[in-house]
């Protein structure tokens, strides 16, 4: 079995080098052979020497992707990658000793599957505010947090048991068949996300997937996160992706509403309503001290902008 590790950075050179400790500290079966295929989306800092560093403790290979975006990043890791198994993680984490292992003996044991995902532990810089802890159930996607459980089950289209961009791996077959939206993902222009989530859905529709409780990877959550703002930067990019799906007509795992009807300056009438009406919310909420209900509404409001947002931009006809 040949495994490809991908991993996707830009101009985070000692953050990457605290990743690269772990991934030399994993334990490796006897026999396995892997690679880390190490994808720079035009760093400027001193990423390759970070990577140089690291080519004779495991076997890297560093390559420059000019074209910015995170999709254009991953297929080019895709485009580079030798193994039959591609897993995927991110140069924000730390790597569990047994996260190469456990997905190994998953590739083994599941060999009908092609979905493979496992544990994402947010582990915030500082401690986390007050009104993160009391309202933690719903900020979970704002931290990237994923964990079914200790037990291997079946991932599912339904109820989206599906993994996370930090910690998921696909058979190399089914990756090489659906590649990443450029549409999606970060890029130059645009703060989207969910480009491994269209291609996940895509691969489970035609295949299984297994959930991995051994593979674990902690995920480094800075202060700046654990904020009202960036809360609403996330959503924002939640909501300009949902916009981005519904316009081209494309599997939208955000939220299938429609977005007929009359617009104004391309918007859809009915979301700029929504938008005004949680913006409305938000400051009476916050006004009156009602934590829970105005950090909902800022939510909604920063989605709603998100979408008005990408429909201000784009002004090619809905698909």
């Amino acid at each position: 079995m040949f495994i490809s590790v991908i991993m996707c950075t830009r101009n985070r050179a000692e953050q990457l080098r605290r990743v690269l400790e772990t991934a030399a500290a994993m334990t490796v079966p006897d026999g396995l052979e892997w690679e880390i295929v190490l994808i720079d989306n035009g760093s400027s800092d001193h990423t390759p020497d970070v990577v140089q560093s690291f080519s004779d403790r495991i076997p890297i290979r560093y390559v420059l992707e000019p074209k910015a975006g995170l999709s254009n990043a991953r297929n080019r890791g895709v485009a580079e990658a030798l193994g039959e198994y591609i897993c995927w993680t991110d140069d924000d984490v730390l790597i569990d000793p047994n996260w190469l292992a456990a997905y190994a003996q998953a590739f083994a044991q599941n060999p009908q599957a092609s979905v493979f995902g496992g544990v994402i532990e947010p582990v915030p810089e500082t401690e986390l505010p007050a009104w993160w802890h009391e309202h933690a159930d719903g900020l979970l996607n704002v931290l990237a947090a994923r964990d079914f459980g200790p037990d291997v089950r079946p991932l599912s289209l339904e109820g989206h048991i599906l993994p996370y961009g930090a910690n998921y791996a696909l058979r190399g077959e089914a990756q090489r068949k659906y590649l990443y939206d450029p549409g999606l993902g970060v890029g130059p222009h645009h703060k989207r996300l969910g480009e491994e989530t269209a291609v996940i859905r895509a691969i489970m529709r035609e295949s299984s997937g297994v959930w991995v409780p051994g593979a674990r990877v902690r995920h480094m959550i800075p202060a700046a996160r654990l904020t009202y703002d960036y809360v609403g930067v996330y959503y924002r990019s939640v909501g300009e992706t949902w916009a981005y799906l519904a316009h081209h007509g494309r599997d939208n795992f955000i939220d299938p509403a429609p977005v007929t009807g009359a617009r104004i300056g391309n918007v859809p009438v009915w979301v700029l309503k929504r938008r005004l009406r949680h913006w409305l919310g938000y400051k009476v909420r916050a006004m009156s001290g009602n934590i829970g209900s105005s950090l909902w509404h800022w939510r909604k409001y920063s989605y709603f902008s998100g979408a008005a947002d990408f429909w201000r931009r784009e002004k090619r006809p809905a698909a």
